[in-house]
């Protein structure tokens, strides 16, 4: 188990790889629905005002 996790000395580089991807791919997937909560929000203001 240990060997799987260092992989020879370069465990550090493929893992931290690994979890920026992973990071990246989730913030992608998880942005637009912020984006549109947002922006519904925004529409709902907007048409409370008028």
């Amino acid at each position: 188990m240990m060997e799987l996790l260092t992989m020879d000395g370069h465990g550090i580089y493929v893992w931290s790889a690994y979890i920026l991807t992973t990071c990246v791919l989730l913030g992608l997937g998880i942005y637009p629905f912020i984006r549109l909560s947002r922006l519904k929000q925004r529409y709902q203001e907007d048409n409370e005002l008028k």
